[in-house]
């Protein structure tokens, strides 16, 4: 019986040649229903020529496990992945407030425990006491570079971009003056919670929703995180 939120969505990053890795690992610890996606490394040009590296290609896997799993996979994935070395990539966890049947039947087959609606009071003190947040920021193709040199000066480490696309009404983006560019990246960056609210504002002054990158940032708490012992994911 679980008195906190008994779900979380737990994302790895890494590296495309560790993707089957991390596949593997998650079937192995009874973790069967995951997501992938591509994106790139936000490394600059110059750190890659300087280690002799091409562009920096991430395997980006969500995948909805229970908050009882959590520590074993974690384990599993420092241990597989080699995660407590720099630069090999990061794990971390978010809670999930409520989810399909279809999701909550997979996880309950799984193990003989029972998901039970989280408490909003416990959820909301777990959200309070979080040591880190994940700051998803959409903005127009091209301008990610901007935003990671916006982010680490004001103390964020690396992030990782994916490309995306606007599935926005015509008529609601003319509405409030946003030009229709459908072409879009994402920037997910990891920050410490006492540093997050001037990484946000720097970003925000520098790719707002008013300047060409059009920025659209939101921030997640993170109650785990594995792996973020360097400033730099490559």
């Amino acid at each position: 019986m679980y008195n906190k939120s008994a779900i979380r969505m737990l994302v790895v990053i890494v590296s495309q040649k560790n993707m089957a890795k991390a596949h593997s690992i998650f079937t192995s610890q009874n973790a069967p229903l995951q997501y992938l996606c591509i994106g790139e490394g936000t490394a600059t040009n110059e750190i890659l020529d300087l280690l002799g590296l091409g562009i920096s290609e991430k395997a980006i896997l969500f995948c909805p496990v229970l908050n009882s799993q959590v520590p074993d996979l974690f384990k599993a994935l420092a241990e597989g992945l080699s995660l407590y070395k720099p630069n090999r990539g990061c794990a971390f966890t978010f809670p999930i407030s409520g989810a399909s049947s279809y999701i909550t039947k997979i996880l309950a087959a799984k193990t003989p425990e029972t998901i039970q609606k989280p408490d909003e009071r416990e959820e909301s003190q777990m959200i309070h006491e979080a040591k880190h947040s994940l700051l998803i920021v959409t903005i127009n193709r091209g301008f990610s570079e901007e935003v990671m040199t916006a982010a680490t000066a004001a103390g964020a480490g690396g992030g990782t971009v994916v490309h995306a696309r606007r599935l926005d009404s015509q008529e609601t983006m003319k509405k409030w003056g946003i030009s229709i560019q459908p072409e879009k990246e994402m920037v997910y960056i990891i920050v410490e919670q006492a540093k997050k609210i001037a990484i946000m504002q720097a970003i925000s002054d520098q790719c707002g929703l008013l300047s060409d990158a059009q920025g659209v940032l939101l921030s997640i708490p993170v109650d785990g995180v594995l792996g973020l012992n360097t400033n730099t994911f490559l």
